[in-house]
């Protein structure tokens, strides 16, 4: 009797001690079964570009330019004279045919604190960070201009960037074979002429390429001046 009893006190002792031990835990939700599948889907926000000008959807500000809207611009002017129709841009050329080079600026930055870039590669002078407009990329050739008009990127390939980055991409060589001839005159004796050839398919890999080349002559209105 005193052994039973004893067993019986020891054992409600245990169940005691492990009931003030054991701490309590909330039900897991992610435990929890459910009786319908539930499927999650996500669509791509599609930007509509109007007049060739787009803004996408990002936590910055950002234009994009596209060929649509570079093939409306002068024949020869600057890719910079073609962005200045985005607000918070400002570029002025030193000439009405930008061979004199000129002056840009974002949301009140000079050029030397704005990033430009052609393909990625830094247009940026090395020693002053200054940008030579007139020393650009033929906008024939030109796809699509990205202007970032916030704070640079961490990963932007730049040394002193702080006003914001200018990037375009060139076009890719078409897979037929084609050429390009452009004439253009004005005033102030302004001739520019301007050619591109495309190879097609070179390989039935898909290698392919272009050519171009281009000439700009006219005076400057201001060599009566001064």
């Amino acid at each position: 009797m005193r052994l039973n009893l004893a067993m019986s006190t020891a054992s409600n002792l245990a169940i005691g001690l492990a009931a003030i031990s054991t701490p309590a835990f909330a039900q897991s939700t992610g435990s929890i079964d459910f009786d319908k599948e539930i499927v999650v889907t996500g669509a791509r926000s599609t930007v509509q570009a109007v007049a060739g000008i787009s803004a996408p959807d990002t936590a910055k500000s950002k234009a994009v330019l596209t060929s649509e809207n570079i093939e409306r611009q002068n024949p020869g002017q600057t890719i910079l004279d073609t962005i200045n129709q985005i607000p918070g841009v400002s570029f002025q050329n030193n000439d009405a045919y930008g061979s004199s080079g000129g002056t840009l600026n974002i949301r009140g930055f000079s050029s030397d604190r704005v990033s430009l870039t052609f393909d990625g590669v830094p247009l940026n002078d090395s020693g002053n960070y200054a940008i030579y407009s007139n020393q650009q990329v033929d906008p024939e050739l030109i796809e699509q201009v990205n202007v970032n008009l916030g704070t640079t990127d961490v990963d932007s390939p730049t040394a002193s960037a702080a006003g914001g980055t200018v990037n375009y991409r060139t076009k890719k060589p078409d897979h037929d074979l084609g050429a390009l001839l452009s004439f253009s005159i004005g005033e102030y004796d302004f001739h520019r002429y301007f050619a591109k050839i495309e190879t097609g398919d070179i390989t039935s890999g898909g290698l392919r390429a272009y050519f171009s080349a281009s000439k700009a002559v006219n005076d400057n209105p201001f060599n009566n001046y001064g």
